[in-house]
This record gives C-alpha cells, sequence and structure tokens, in this order.
C-alpha cells in the first residue's frame, strides 16, 4: 500500500461536512473556493511528492509504509533521516508552507513516545491517537490560544467567559463549549489537536481544572465550526504570477468556535490534569521535536530568501558593489548558521526515558530565537537591494496584454529579459513586503509561544552554575597568581 495521495486528501476536504467560513459567508468546498483552492492544491502536492525511499519507513504495527514525520526515532540516523524527509517538503515551498503536517506529526509522535507521563487513565489513548493517524497519513494541525480578552488575567478569571472549556462530562464522553483564537492549516485538516499553549501554564484551581484538558478531534465534528481570517492573495489580480507566494501557500488561520462538542473518551489523553496539562511539553520532550522539524523548515526558507536575494541582485547588475556582496554575505552567514543548529542538533542528541533518541536542545533552541530577527532582516536585503524596483512591478498579466511591447522593452533588466524581471520581482515583492510577507514575519516571532515567557523558560532551565563556577574559579586562580610573589 502506498502513501496517501494527494487526491485523496482533497477528496476528504470535499466530501466531509467541515463548518468554515470566511468573509462573513460560508464556504462550501475549501478545494475550489479561490481563498483556500491555492493551500488545498498545495498541501495535495506535498503528498504526492514521488517517494524515493526518503518519505517513509516501514509501520511496526501494520508493516505498511507511513510517512518518516511520524517516526520515533531510535538513533541518529532516525533523526538524520526525518530531517531529510522535513527538509524535501519545506524545500518544496521554500519554507513558506510553515504549518506543514510533519509538524503536528512530530508533536503527536512526541506525545505517543511519552505516554507513560500522562497517567494510566489516558495516556494510553495519546498512542491509540497517534498510531491511528500516523496508519491514516492524516493531516493535522493544533489549537492552543485562549481569546485575547484581559491578558492581564489568567483563563480562569477572565470576566468573559468564551474560551474553550470542558462544560460537562457524560458517559461518552467531554463536552467542550467556547472558542480557541488561532488554528493555522485548519481548513485544509483531517484532525485538530486541542489542548493549553505551553507558554501559560495552568492555574491549580478548581476553575482552572475546566481547561485542563488535550484531545483530538476531527476538523467536520458537530458543533465545531472555523471563522477564517481574510485571505493574504488580493482578489482580482492579474496573474497568479502576480502574488506568486500568497495564491499557493497561505495556509489560513481560523478562530476555531466548540459549540457543544462532544469529545469521545478514546479520544481524550488529558482531562482535567492540571499537572499534565503543565508539564506535557517538557516530560514528553516534545518541544525538542518540535523544534527539530521547523528549525529544519527555517534552513529551507533562509535558503529561499537567500536565492531571491542573489537573483535580484544579478538580475540588475549589482551584485559587484561591496555593499551589496555584504548583505549578501549576510544572508550566507544565516544560512550557513541555520544549517549548523540543525547538525550540531543531530550530533549531540541523546537517549530519552521512553526509548527513543532527541535532539540535543539548545542549537534548536538558539535558532528559535534568533530566526525571527533573521528573517526580517532578509526582508530588508531583499528590500535594499530591490529598491524602487520592488514598488513598481507591472502584473505578469501585462507580459500578454496589448501594451506587451512596452512592456519587454521597459520591464527589462541588465540580466533579466521583462518575462524573468516581472515574474522574479513580483515574487521579491511577496516574499519581502506583501500582507504574505508580513503575516510570515508575525508568524515567525510568535508562532512557538510568547517569545517573553519562552526566553524565561530558557533561562530557568538553562546549567548556569558551571559557569558561574567557572568564572569564581578563574578570580580565584587570578587572585591567587597575581598575590605571589
Amino acid at each position: 500500500m502506498a502513501l496517501r495521495s494527494g487526491s485523496d486528501l482533497l477528496e476528504t476536504l470535499r466530501r466531509d461536512e467541515r463548518k468554515v467560513w470566511i468573509d462573513g459567508e460560508p464556504v462550501n468546498d475549501v478545494t475550489s473556493d479561490p481563498r483556500f483552492a491555492g493551500a488545498a492544491r498545495t498541501l495535495a502536492e506535498l503528498y504526492d511528492l514521488p517517494d524515493n525511499g526518503d518519505l517513509s519507513y516501514r509501520s511496526p504495527l501494520s508493516g505498511k509504509p507511513v510517512r518518516l514525520s511520524w517516526l520515533e526515532p531510535r538513533s541518529k540516523e532516525d533523526l538524520g533521516a526525518r530531517r531529510n524527509m522535513f527538509k524535501r517538503w519545506a524545500d518544496h515551498t521554500g519554507g513558506m508552507f510553515v504549518r506543514s503536517p510533519d509538524f503536528l506529526a512530530v508533536m503527536a509522535s512526541s506525545f505517543a513516545s511519552a505516554e507513560s507521563v500522562l497517567g494510566k487513565n489516558y495516556g494510553a489513548n495519546a498512542r491509540r491517537c497517534y498510531e491511528a493517524a500516523r496508519e491514516a497519513d492524516l493531516a493535522m494541525s493544533h489549537t492552543l490560544i485562549n481569546p485575547q480578552v484581559d491578558r492581564s488575567k489568567p483563563v480562569d478569571q477572565q470576566d468573559h467567559d468564551i474560551a474553550a472549556k470542558i462544560v460537562r462530562e457524560t458517559d461518552e464522553g467531554m463536552v467542550l463549549s467556547g472558542a480557541r483564537m488561532l488554528a493555522t492549516l485548519s481548513p485544509f485538516c483531517d484532525e485538530l489537536l486541542v489542548m493549553p499553549a505551553p507558554s501559560y501554564p495552568l492555574p491549580d484551581t478548581d476553575e482552572g481544572r475546566a481547561y485542563a484538558f488535550a484531545c483530538y478531534i476531527p476538523v467536520a465534528t458537530p458543533g465545531l465550526r472555523l471563522i477564517c481570517r481574510p485571505g493574504l492573495a488580493p482578489t482580482g489580480s492579474g496573474s497568479p504570477m502576480d502574488w506568486p507566494l500568497a495564491s499557493r501557500f497561505d495556509e489560513m488561520d481560523a478562530i476555531v468556535v466548540f459549540d457543544e462538542v462532544m469529545v469521545p473518551w478514546e479520544r481524550i489523553f488529558i482531562f482535567r490534569d492540571i499537572d499534565a496539562a503543565n508539564a506535557i511539553y517538557r516530560k514528553s520532550l516534545g518541544v525538542v521535536h518540535m523544534a527539530h522539524q521547523f528549525v529544519t523548515k527555517d534552513l529551507a526558507k533562509a535558503e529561499f530568501m537567500m536565492g531571491i536575494a542573489f537573483s535580484l541582485a544579478r538580475a540588475a547588475k549589482v551584485d559587484g558593489f561591496l555593499h551589496i556582496q555584504g548583505m549578501l554575505t549576510e544572508l550566507i552567514n544565516m544560512t550557513e548558521t541555520v544549517r549548523a543548529c540543525v547538525i550540531a542538533s543531530e550530533a549531540e542528541a541523546s537517549n530519552t526515558p521512553f526509548g527513543t533518541v532527541i535532539p540535543d536542545r539548545w542549537p534548536l533552541e538558539a535558532m528559535r530565537f534568533n530566526f525571527p530577527a533573521m528573517f526580517k532582516r532578509a526582508c530588508d536585503i531583499i528590500q535594499t537591494i530591490g529598491a524602487g524596483g520592488l514598488m513598481m512591478v507591472p502584473s505578469a498579466a501585462e507580459l500578454n496584454g496589448e501594451l506587451r511591447e512596452d512592456i519587454n522593452r521597459y520591464a527589462q533588466a541588465a540580466n533579466a529579459n521583462s518575462n524573468t524581471r516581472i515574474n522574479l520581482y513580483r515574487l521579491a515583492v511577496d516574499a519581502s513586503t506583501s500582507g504574505f510577507s508580513g503575516r510570515q514575519q508575525l508568524y515567525e516571532r510568535y508562532f512557538a509561544g510568547d517569545p517573553v515567557r519562552a526566553a524565561a523558560m530558557v533561562y530557568n532551565s538553562y546549567e548556569t552554575g558551571v559557569h558561574r563556577d567557572r568564572i569564581e574559579g578563574f578570580l580565584e586562580t587570578t587572585q591567587k597568581v597575581t598575590q605571589d610573589p
């Protein structure tokens, strides 16, 4: 049996009864609606990439091929193989389809490996749900963040009771009502992981227990609806090449509304358990495995942005200027730094208590905090190299319009004809300057959680004592040496 195909994924999206809304109206079919169709096709393309032995492994359950993103790695070689799969998917989109399903597959596999930390009543459900998703090769994402109402108060003290929570339980399962603020990729997913965000620990109160849950739920579940933000590709553009990234890679973000949603017990792996909800990311080591995936995505994205800058500089024949070469070297250094962090994390991998191996956390943490600034700087460099030329790029439709002779004459560059220059500059605009680029910058800043709280967590978990001891020893030695006759 082959891996799941893109056509199977698209057919699933067409036939189920998911409730998706955008621009004040319901969406009948996300595979054909122009605000969604490009991303749906892109997701199908990822599922259809040919497997040359670098996208799959044999399922330990069925013996059939399953996608490598679901692998529970047990050696450094496994980490490398899984990273190669991440990279092939990320390279296909230039790292711009940032919430591809391999992200959540890694999260699910980490929770399955660590089922023992979830308790005997529900931990086994994490593995059962993971194995079912792995065998079916599901597309999955998550929704973690409560709506922003009064950010000075924890969720259990909000005056407006709108965050998704357990409102009651029955013989069949728990019932959820409320909302979650953000679910990237959700219009195109089979299932969502619903649980608290790691950056905001739940308060240990009776009220807090209503928010202490984790489950996997189909997007088409009755009572669940998605309210999407407006699309990023401008409507009415003359050509898809005018917005070559937004037209293909707008993976969409949505509010998830839970209106008396029933979640069966077998899909729940945390239930009213404050300790488990607050500790699962740390104890499962899932955040490190997820970092391995997204830093690999960062590498593809850094390479893509560097390639755009190289191409712009060559097209306009400014790559001989020293200050331009300096900026291009910045992009080279960024890219190679990301690559070094990925390789270092695998080289320093260690064993876990669950019989798996885990990449070294610290190179990945370093890139987690540095890449948002790197990506913004890459956008700045592309804007600087393209300069005013990025402000006046004709539509690609002009290449075949009545004024094509004017376009062919006046829209060329030193090293690029009009067709090449317009398509390249439209790409540069979409990568560095457009609404799509702005959303990418915001995503890189916040997708891994509140950076301020995350930084505090890193500091408080880092082994600082050995470095303080070193300084103390240095000072003692220096004092002794300087006082000796």
